[in-house]
């Protein structure tokens, strides 16, 4: 992966960050969108290809011009949106992605170099059902097919993957824990990891890296402006 700030490269520049996928995840409104924008920003003007879904109810446009700025047109002629809002749709793009959409961009000038899901679980959530524990093991299922699939095209392709990520709370022995929705599913796939944090200083932000299996992580403060993190 490469990403727009130097030391989040410098973090996962060894063998075993490059080998999984990367999750980008915390509260609402931290900046993870923006963070994602900006990533495709720095694959397509070095023209590689970004296929970037996106799953909430609306395209971002005023930030999508924000983070592209003046180079709106030469990185949307290297990124592609799609936009789905039912998790059904999600799974059966995300599935059939070998077959569909990478053969398609096969046959116009040049192969994917990054994926991009923003958001991986938002739809899986508003799916779940305590009362309905048959419909939640199909959802856990899917989402663990969906991943499997992503890891699967990494592996085969080199194609980097970006998963953008929910934060969702455990309670263990009267303690609250925060962890990225999915549970168990993204703790197996997922191999690296980008948290961002609020701290007291307004529009500055708290990046807590984690690469790997080798319990590495890092703390990187940051400000978040309308067109970025610098």
């Amino acid at each position: 992966m490469q990403f727009p700030l130097i030391k989040i490269n410098e973090f996962f520049k060894s063998t075993k960050a490059k080998e999984g996928v990367t999750s980008l995840w915390g509260n609402f409104g931290v900046g993870k969108t923006t963070l994602s924008l900006q990533t495709a920003k720095k694959y397509a003007l070095n023209r590689k290809k970004v296929l970037y879904i996106y799953t909430k109810p609306n395209l971002p446009f005023i930030k999508i011009s924000n983070v592209f700025e003046n180079n709106l047109e030469d990185v949307l002629e290297n990124d592609l949106f799609i936009h789905t809002t039912n998790f059904d749709d999600l799974f059966n793009l995300i599935f059939n992605l070998e077959f569909g959409v990478l053969d398609d961009l096969k046959t116009k000038n040049g192969a994917l170099n990054l994926i991009i899901v923003d958001s991986m679980t938002d739809l899986y959530r508003l799916e779940l059902n305590r009362d309905k524990k048959g419909k939640n093991f199909v959802l856990n299922y899917k989402l663990n097919q969906m991943l499997a699939n992503l890891v699967s095209l990494k592996q085969k392709y080199e194609i980097d993957i970006l998963i953008i990520n929910e934060t969702s709370r455990r309670t263990i022995e009267g303690q609250t824990y925060e962890l990225e929705s999915g549970g168990n599913v993204m703790q197996y796939w997922v191999a690296n990891s980008i948290k961002i944090e609020r701290i007291d200083i307004a529009n500055n932000r708290k990046f807590i890296l984690h690469r790997g299996n080798d319990n590495n992580s890092f703390l990187l403060n940051t400000t978040l402006t309308k067109h970025g993190f610098e």
